[in-house]
């Protein structure tokens, strides 16, 4: 038992504080091995070579026009040539900045889908608390050194698969980058 002690009337009292009963779970290990978890990484892992496809079909297109602009260096007018290549430095700034956009929506995503799980685990926790006769629950990476029987994470997958074995991973609306 732990005493805490406080100042009172300019003496000090000792106030019992409650036995802690630590519980430790991998919190990485839920996230990545729960249903939920892996179903966030596949959607993601999706969107994400939808997005590399679309970006690397643009650089090609890109880089095509690139060869054929250099091609006609020698041949237009500078005006003409010039104003070729404003153009073309136009359209990879456009690129680049729908890289940025993307690369913000698959975050964003990321977060509100991670938020979801959050937002399901608190009840398992608080019951894993009271199952466990807890008074709180440390993330594994805290600790160094525990005996056996204090890790719940198992038991926390198994809850949260049956509660959440799935979140719709939902990109939002792209928004324009500062620049």
């Amino acid at each position: 038992c732990s005493i805490h002690y406080f100042k009172y009337r300019g003496r000090v009292a000792a106030e019992a504080l409650p036995q802690a009963v630590i519980a430790v779970i991998d919190s990485r290990k839920v996230r990545f091995n729960s249903a939920a978890g892996k179903d966030i990484q596949n959607q993601l892992d999706g969107i994400r070579k939808k997005f590399q496809a679309e970006i690397a079909e643009k650089e090609k297109k890109l880089k095509e026009e690139e060869t054929a602009l250099k091609g006609q260096r020698a041949i237009l007018p500078k005006e003409s040539y010039d104003a070729k290549v404003n153009d073309f430095q136009n359209k990879v700034r456009t690129v680049r900045m729908e890289v940025q956009i993307k690369n913000k929506q698959l975050e964003a995503a990321l977060g509100a889908s991670q938020t979801e799980l959050q937002r399901a685990l608190k009840p398992i926790l608080q019951k894993v608390l009271k199952d466990h006769k807890a008074t709180m629950i440390m993330d594994v990476s805290l600790v160094i050194e525990k005996t056996p029987g204090l890790d719940v994470t198992t038991k926390v997958i198994e809850e949260l698969d049956l509660v959440l074995p799935s979140i719709k991973v939902e990109l939002p609306a792209p928004s324009v980058p500062a620049q």
